[in-house]
Parts: C-alpha cells; sequence; structure tokens
C-alpha cells in the first residue's frame, strides 16, 4: 500500500491546475480573413494547426505532470508494509485467570463475557485476548481472525495465582500498538488486585470497559497451617453469606494423620487443632468445599527444612546484646507464616579473617559498623555481593563512609559521607521518611499504611547517592534516605542512618520491625525462603501450582544441593471484598500514543529504505527538459 510521510505537501498538487488554467485564459481564435482569390487558401496555414494544438497539449500535460511530480516528492512516498499501515482498530479482551474464578461456574461465566466482547467488536477490526492474574500472558495476538480469538478464550482455565490487574492492563495495552481501540477486562473486580499505590497507563486513543464477572457466593478456604508443640493448627475461614459445616483433614509426609469436623459462622475463621507427630516433614490441610473456589481447599507445610536461615549482623565487638539490641529483636521476632531466622553478630576487625565462602552459609548480611574492617574484609563482602548475596548498609556512626563506598566497587558507583547532618532547628525535627516507590517489595507489605513511617523522627543523616542505584525513600528534606543498589549478582540496601537509636528514634516504632524484615527479605531472596512460597512468588523452575516441590540450591547454602519447599496460593484470594467499575477504572492513567510516535518512525524507516522520492525527483528532470524542448518547438 502507497502511503506518505509527509501527506500535506499533497495539497501542493492543486497548483498543477494554474497552467490549465492560465492556457485556457491565454486562447485566442484564429482571426477571420475574407480573401479575394481562393488560390490564396492554398497558402493558409490551415494544415499546421492540428500540429501546433497537439504540441500545446503535451507542453501543458508535460507542466502539468512536473507539479504534480514536485508535490509527490516532498510528500515523501513509501509502500508501507502490513505494521506500519496499522489503521484497523483493535479490541483486546484482558480475562481474569485468578484462583478467585475457579469456583463452580464463575470462569464459564469469564468466558462468555469475553466471547461477548468479541462478538461486540467492529467489523474489520483486529482481536486479541491476554490472560492474567499475577502474571499476564497473550493466549492471541491481535488479528482480524476472530476464530482464533475464540479458541484461545475456550482453552483458558482459572488457575492458582493471584489477581493482578496492573500486570494484565499493562501488557494489553502494548498490544494497541498505537491503534485506537477498546480495552475489555473481564474480571470478579476483587480489591486486593491492586497493590496500593498501583497506577497503570494506557493510551489516551483506548477506551477501558469492565465486564463483572461477580464474586462467588460461599467459599471456605485453608488460609494457614502452622506447628504448635504437637499439633497442628490450621486456620479456615468462612466468606459465604451463611453458616458451613466442613470436614477438616491432616496429611503428615503424605499419610492420613486426623480429621475433624466443623462448623463455621458466615464471615468468620476458626482454628483447628489437629493431632500431629513432631518427627514428620511435611503436612497438608484439605477441606471439602464444592461450592466455593477449589485451589485453596487445601494448603501446604514444611514442618522440618533444615534449619533457620542464618543472617550475618557486623558490629564493633559482634555483641548484638550491646550493638544492636533493637536489630537481634527485630529480626529474631520472625513473621506469621513465614520462617524464622538465626541472626549471628561477628566484629568488623575478625570478619577481616574471614573469606568468601565462610560467608556464602549467610542469607544476608547487615553491616552496622566498618571499624577495624581491612582490606580481605572489604573484598570477602563485595565477593559475597557481587556473587548474589544481599548487603544492608545502615550509614550510622559506626560507618566510615570512605570505607562504605568502596565496598560495592564500580558497580554502584555509590558516594557516602557519614559525617552526620546536625541541625538541631525546626529543620532536623521535621525530617522523616517518605517512600518514592510504594511497589518495592521493602514497602509492599504496609500496603496503605506506608505512611506510618512518616512518624519516625530523623535527626542526623548520612548523605548517600549512587550513579547505579535506585532511591525507594527520601527524608521530606530531599536527601536520598533509602537506595537500592544493584551489584552484578546481588542487591545492596542503603539506609542513610542507623539502626541503633542514636541518629533517629525508628526502633521506638512499630513499623521498625516490618520494615527490617522486608528488608531483609528481599536481600536474601530465595535463600531466606526456606520453607514456604507462595504461587506468585514459586523459584524458576518450579511449576506455578500449590504442593510440594523440590528446589535445586546452586549457591552452597544448602548440604546436597536441594531443599523441599511448599508452594500454596495467596490466602488474600479468600477475601470476598471487591470494588466498584469506578474505583477499577480510577487506577488506570492516560498517555499520549507512544505507538503513534513508534509507527511514525517506522514508517520513516521504511521511507528512508526506500527513496522513492529520489526516483520521482528524477523523472520531474526528465519531464523539465521534455517540457523545454516542446516549448522550443512550439513558440
Amino acid at each position: 500500500m502507497l502511503s506518505f510521510l509527509s501527506p500535506w505537501f499533497l495539497a501542493a498538487a492543486a497548483a498543477a491546475g494554474i497552467p490549465l488554467i492560465l492556457h485556457l485564459l491565454t486562447r485566442q481564435p484564429e482571426p477571420r480573413v475574407k480573401f479575394a482569390a481562393v488560390r490564396l487558401l492554398k497558402r493558409a496555414p490551415i494544415e499546421h494547426t492540428r500540429k501546433r494544438h497537439l504540441r500545446e497539449l503535451l507542453l501543458l500535460a508535460l507542466r502539468v505532470a512536473a507539479l504534480v511530480l514536485l508535490a509527490l516528492a516532498f510528500a515523501r512516498p513509501f509502500f508501507a508494509s502490513g505494521g506500519v499501515v496499522g489503521s484497523a482498530g483493535v479490541t483486546i479482551v484482558a480475562i481474569d485467570t485468578s484462583c478467585s474464578l475457579s469456583a463452580p461456574g464463575q470462569f464459564e461465566r469469564a468466558r462468555q463475557l469475553a466471547k461477548e466482547a468479541v462478538a461486540r467488536t467492529p467489523a474489520g477490526d483486529l482481536v486479541g485476548v491476554v490472560a492474567f492474574a499475577d502474571e499476564a500472558d497473550t493466549a492471541a495476538p491481535p488479528s482480524a481472525n476472530r476464530a482464533m480469538a475464540l479458541s484461545a478464550i475456550d482453552g483458558l482455565v482459572a488457575g492458582a495465582g493471584a489477581t493482578g490487574y496492573r500486570a494484565g492492563v499493562a501488557l494489553a495495552a502494548q498490544a494497541f500498538g498505537g491503534r485506537r481501540g477498546t480495552l475489555v477486562v473481564v474480571t470478579d473486580l476483587q480489591e486486593n488486585g491492586w497493590d496500593a499505590g498501583d497506577r497503570v497507563s494506557v493510551p489516551e486513543s483506548v477506551r477501558v470497559e469492565v465486564a463483572d464477572v461477580g464474586a462467588a457466593a460461599q467459599n471456605l478456604a485453608v488460609t494457614s497451617v502452622r506447628p504448635a508443640a504437637d499439633q497442628i493448627v490450621a486456620v479456615v475461614r468462612n466468606t459465604g453469606t451463611r453458616a458451613r459445616d466442613t470436614r477438616v483433614r491432616l496429611m503428615l509426609d503424605g499419610r492420613p494423620a486426623d480429621d475433624m469436623a466443623v462448623s463455621i459462622a458466615p464471615g468468620a475463621s476458626v482454628e483447628v487443632p489437629l493431632s500431629g507427630a513432631s518427627h514428620a516433614a511435611t503436612a497438608s490441610v484439605a477441606i471439602d468445599d464444592r461450592e466455593g473456589m477449589q485451589a485453596d481447599n487445601v494448603r501446604y507445610a514444611m514442618l522440618q527444612h533444615g534449619g533457620r536461615s542464618p543472617l550475618l549482623v557486623v558490629t564493633g565487638t559482634g555483641d548484638l546484646r550491646r550493638e544492636a539490641f533493637y536489630v537481634e529483636q527485630a529480626l529474631s521476632a520472625g513473621a506469621a507464616g513465614r520462617d524464622t531466622v538465626h541472626v549471628t553478630g561477628v566484629s568488623a576487625a575478625d570478619l577481616s579473617a574471614w573469606d568468601v565462602r565462610r560467608l556464602a552459609p549467610y542469607a544476608a548480611v547487615l553491616l552496622l559498623s566498618t571499624k577495624g574492617l581491612d582490606r580481605r574484609g572489604r573484598e570477602a563482602l563485595g565477593d559475597y555481593t557481587r556473587a548474589g548475596g544481599g548487603l544492608l548498609i545502615a550509614a550510622g556512626p559506626e560507618i566510615d563512609g570512605d570505607v562504605a563506598s568502596g565496598l560495592l566497587g564500580d558497580d554502584s558507583r555509590l558516594q557516602m559521607t557519614t559525617a552526620p547532618d546536625v541541625d538541631t532547628g525546626p529543620r532536623a525535627a521535621a525530617r522523616t521518611l517518605v517512600p518514592a516507590d510504594v511497589r518495592h517489595p521493602v514497602f509492599q507489605s504496609f500496603g496503605g499504611n506506608a505512611a506510618a513511617l512518616g512518624f519516625v523522627k530523623f535527626q542526623n543523616v548520612a548523605r548517600i547517592g549512587g550513579a547505579g542505584c535506585h532511591t525507594l525513600a527520601r527524608f521530606t528534606t530531599g536527601e536520598p534516605a533509602l537506595l537500592d543498589c544493584p551489584v552484578a549478582e546481588g542487591h545492596a540496601l542503603v539506609l542513610a542512618s542507623d539502626l541503633g537509636n542514636r541518629w533517629n528514634d525508628f526502633p521506638l516504632h512499630p513499623t521498625f520491625v516490618p520494615f527490617l524484615q522486608e528488608a531483609v527479605r528481599y536481600l536474601a531472596g530465595t535463600n531466606l525462603h526456606t520453607a514456604e512460597y507462595l504461587v506468585g512468588d514459586a523459584p524458576r523452575g518450579v511449576a506455578r501450582t500449590p504442593g510440594f516441590a523440590t528446589l535445586r540450591d546452586s549457591s552452597g547454602r544448602t548440604p546436597g544441593g536441594e531443599r523441599r519447599i511448599a508452594v500454596n496460593v495467596d490466602p488474600r484470594e479468600a477475601d470476598p471484598a471487591r470494588m466498584s467499575i469506578g474505583d477499577f477504572t480510577a487506577a488506570v492513567t492516560r498517555m499520549k500514543d507512544l505507538g503513534v510516535s513508534e509507527a511514525r518512525l517506522e514508517a520513516r524507516h521504511e521511507e528512508e529504505r526506500q527513496h522513492l522520492w529520489q526516483y520521482l525527483l528524477m523523472l520531474l528532470t526528465a519531464t523539465l527538459v521534455a517540457e523545454g524542448v516542446v516549448a522550443s518547438r512550439t513558440t
């Protein structure tokens, strides 16, 4: 298909009418002459008049053609490929395949709504299908083949993943490619699908519609399994509108161990104690629920998984009780439903005798002091981090900025000045911490309570920065408060103050424990989650389905090179809270159609490859030469 890079120049082709108008206006009729003798007619130029008229018409055509060719050359024509033409509209149907739609009849209703959206698509428009849960996938790319889209919808099933609107809408927005169209989101509008502060952008030319599947009327879910002395305690939740009776069954190491009948009031949760053997390694608890979601009817737990995850805290003397009391207590507290950790202390001077192999078993290292840390210790910490370890640097009074800056090498280009920024005026009293990236794992667990971090007062702070680091939080005075610095295979978090109640009152606030735990969990990655994962967080190579799995550990932290883990459904999928369509669309922002700019860039590349304008100029030159020859003979 012939297209033009600058089509407005085609308007100049109207100038081709100028020679035609002039030709018509300057035409003069042949004068009538009375002849006295017929013999004079033989000398009249009658036989030459036809030739002259033909030359004038040819001259007129050449002049008109010259002006048209000039306009076409400036319009820069090219033959557009299918990707550049892209003039058809697009309808993308994004279908929620999360666990919350696994109740009987729920996903069949979602398929029906998706097929209705395909049927409403205007003739000639393209149709695509996107499936999403905690991750998104293109089930059918945009095409004119409606049968392919319908077949893709029929092939989808509800899985065990958690609802994640951001992933689905973002992938669908990319499929428009700068073209106008409609995004139809088929979902049950579960409120937990948007994380706190989540926003996603779609092009301005895209209309967003929501097809509400509706929530399951009744559902029972096993939301927690934990060992307690010689028992296994399971928590079962009833999110329905009426009381439910069910049987709770316990399996230990794959063998039946206990079962109990329970009755649960509507909207309530009950703890069910089940008899369990302390020597068992694995446990699973299942319930009977044919009316609600199926994937949350069973939950898995590791009872023995090779000990607790070790963390190393580096202080001046290695005495955690005296130098890192708040840190030790916060990390040892553990978290509900997650692994406990074992905190070990070491002095910076003793660390100087270690090498990277001795550091390897630790899930993460917290550096609170550099006093006595020599070159060998610094190299060991740097090698540990580059090999995939996690390092947290609290830039307090015990940290030498020059020493800490050199730990990460040139990977992060970290800069640190730990001389305290002392200010006893009102500016110091007003300095608090504000998350800059609420979606980062360190702050994600706070949800809507992230503002509670603003109650922490920082009297003294270090100046930190790094060209290769991402700023996760800032102080209200503008300075970076928390950096995330990627270092080869590992990460380093840098806090611009201490963790010991000397430069701030952070340890005295309830936000200190979850902040420190999530920071360490993020740095440790899979090395800290040694027992339980959610489906969406399952390590690479592990199937995204609930159950037990064997994880091969190439880090050297686990004897034998492998360990058993449990993978479970996100318990938030059992939450019946829903949002309105207006609340959903409020989280979708509009952006300029970047795809249009990309299409124009692609069109420019196509035109530059073809250079049709050069051939038009050559033809224009030939036309002007011919016009000159004809004009000379016509005069």
